[in-house]
């Protein structure tokens, strides 16, 4: 999205933010602002005597005082430049943790990879990695959890193969270790 069209959607309450992070409430404030915006235009074009004067003054006004304080908060928050894409995991700091995990180093590898298995700054590799991780320290659930997640992203469109086979290993070895504690 270029940077005018940045700018015109910062106008729009709430449209910038549903559109880059997903934000329910604030997809929800961009269809409150489209209905009040709705109901204004009509007023004013095509039953200019359905609303009174000070009305429609009064839903202007607020209107323009919506898009003045969404055009200052993304102003502040720096929704409106264009942020530097996220690269992923450095493929030393995949490789590292690779050879950790292999040595059985688990609690190390997970601090290498830990920060690549975020929520919004998931690396595939990484994040299928860090789930044999916490497949290996019997923390199933949160394995998981965290392959569900990456099989929602875009990013983990290709890697579908692969994160039903872990989920199917994270399942087995869950089974397996409850029947060997009865």
């Amino acid at each position: 999205m270029g940077l005018s069209a940045r700018i015109f959607f910062s106008l729009w309450p709430g449209t910038l933010a549903a559109w880059r992070d997903g934000d329910i409430r604030s997809l929800f404030i961009a269809i409150l602002f489209g209905a009040v915006f709705c109901i204004g235009w009509t007023g004013s074009t095509l039953w200019p005597l359905w609303l009174s004067s000070w009305r429609l003054g009064l839903i202007w006004s607020v209107l323009a005082c919506g898009a003045i304080a969404s055009l200052v908060h993304n102003l502040a928050h720096g929704l409106i430049w264009p942020t530097r894409r996220f690269t992923g995991c450095p493929d030393t700091t995949l490789v590292r943790a690779q050879e950790l995990y292999l040595q059985a180093n688990y609690f190390e590898a997970e601090q290498l990879l830990a920060g690549f298995c975020r929520q919004g700054k998931m690396d595939p590799e990484a994040t299928m990695l860090m789930a044999s991780i916490l497949r290996r320290t019997s923390r199933f659930p949160q394995a998981l959890a965290l392959l569900d997640e990456l099989a929602l992203l875009d990013c983990g469109i290709y890697w579908l193969e692969e994160i039903e086979r872990e989920k199917k290993l994270v399942k087995q070895q869950k089974i397996r270790s409850h029947s060997d504690s009865l």
